[in-house]
């Protein structure tokens, strides 16, 4: 699998929330225009009434979505909207597939990316809950090839050429994993001679298996010293080959009998199923000239990869997605399935990284970050929207979801758009959809 990056050049943002949708300056990839804008809204009228929710404020929803969708900001978005465990709205705009003429649905087979890190995390917590792992177990244990890492003293080559090493003054362990304080690189760093090295050995794009993968991996240099600060990394897919080892089981196989067949979530895995393909959202891009682009198949690797990446290789739907953000809204478990105990949910969403160790950038929202999700804390700055105690995540793609215990509400949006040339210039799901939700909270609720 390969998350496309062959479109980006220098100027990548590192460490916000939006690190993924904010790749800077790109060449866009070869694409074919995008039909001309239709009236292409498919928005689903709100029940009446709504419990918990304001008509005018899920009409809002929906006429913004299908605004943008019509701009062809997006080719298409679906959002589903819980509150007190009940899914209340579904809005739908859009196209799946512009060229076919295919909507946008909840039902709609989408690439989830980084929006894998959570199920991953609760895999891992579930072993844990299990006696099978730690929390600080050194990952070494599982996968050997971490046992001698080495730490970067500088992110720049010296006169040798050679990027100067230290040692490692610990392992590095679960924990570390499950909050990206590991050291590990990933994708995003344009701007150093470290990033590059990480760029130039791409594990997505690898060969052979994961084991090889890992070895490839942990013979890099570290960031810094393991648990001392946040860096967005290839952390979450070595929790997934941690969790394959610790299991005795493919991730595909621990996630699905662990989690998706508990849940009910019939359409989310690594793996595309022949019935699905003609579900599967296409991806679109902006590219030089500001238009909404198909992405060629052939760029699309995703949707072809062989490879259980827990950090980016999940499909899923927006009516799968809402049961397992409900399931951890929940305390840990939905419909009579108990996937984890409440202590283990509250410190998943616990900001266990905060300002002391984390990018400046997330500070001022006041993101912090718990196991496998970004947590809202009482910390230095403010967030524009979100109450403190809300946690999620998002995806490359361009999708996102939330859970905020204070109001009860679970959210998830739905997009396919691939960074491009002008992404950054255009409107999209994650951009608009905090403020739509909030603002059609009902007040009297």
């Amino acid at each position: 699998m390969r998350i496309n990056l062959s479109h980006c050049r220098k100027g990548a943002s590192l460490g916000a929330l939006t690190l993924l949708l904010a790749l800077g300056a790109c060449d866009g990839p070869a694409a074919s225009p995008a039909p001309a804008p239709e009236a292409a809204s498919q928005a689903a009228p709100a029940p009446s009434p709504t419990p918990g929710f304001s008509q005018a404020g899920l009409a809002q929803l929906d006429s913004r979505l299908a605004e943008l969708a019509s701009a062809r900001q997006r080719a298409g978005y679906v959002a589903v909207l819980a509150r007190n465990g009940e899914v209340m709205h579904t809005s739908t705009a859009g196209y799946a597939d512009l060229e076919a003429d295919r909507p946008m649905t909840a039902d709609t087979v989408v690439r989830i990316a980084s929006m894998s890190k959570p199920v991953t995390a609760v895999a891992a917590l579930m072993l844990i809950e299990d006696g099978v792992i730690a929390l600080d177990d050194p990952v070494s244990d599982y996968i050997p090839a971490f046992a001698n890492v080495r730490v970067a003293t500088a992110l720049q080559r010296d006169e040798s050429f050679e990027i100067p090493t230290t040692d490692a003054e610990r392992p590095i362990t679960v924990e570390d994993l499950l909050t990206h304080t590991s050291g590990l690189g990933y994708l995003f760093d344009y701007q150093s001679n470290l990033g590059a090295l990480y760029i130039g050995n791409d594990i997505y794009a690898a060969e052979g298996d994961m084991d090889s993968r890992m070895e490839t991996l942990a013979g890099l240099p570290l960031y810094f010293q393991p648990g001392s600060a946040w860096f967005y990394s290839y952390a979450s897919d070595v929790l997934g080959h941690l969790v394959s080892v610790a299991s005795g089981q493919s991730l595909e196989d621990f996630t699905q009998t662990r989690i998706f067949q508990p849940l009910g979530m019939d359409d989310t895995t690594f793996f595309l199923r022949d019935d699905q393909r003609d579900r599967l959202a296409a991806v679109y891009t902006h590219g030089e000239d500001g238009q909404l682009t198909r992405v060629p198949s052939a760029e699309d690797t995703v949707s072809v990869a062989a490879l259980e990446a827990g950090g980016a290789g999940l499909f899923s739907t927006a009516n799968d997605y809402i049961r397992f953000a409900q399931m951890l809204a929940n305390g840990g478990a939905l419909d009579g399935a108990r996937l984890l105990s409440e202590d283990t949910v509250a410190a998943m969403s616990t900001a266990h990284v905060q300002a002391d160790r984390m990018p400046d950038r997330m500070d001022s929202v006041d993101l912090g970050y718990g196991y496998g999700v970004g947590v809202i804390y009482d910390g230095p700055g403010e967030h524009p929207v979100r109450a403190q105690g809300d946690f999620g995540w998002s995806g490359y793609f361009d999708t996102e979801f939330f859970v905020s215990p204070a109001t009860g509400i679970v959210a998830v949006i739905m997009s396919q758009e691939q960074p491009g040339p002008t992404t950054p210039d255009t409107i999209g799901a994650r951009a608009v959809f905090d403020r739509l939700v909030y603002d059609a909270i009902s007040s009297e609720s």
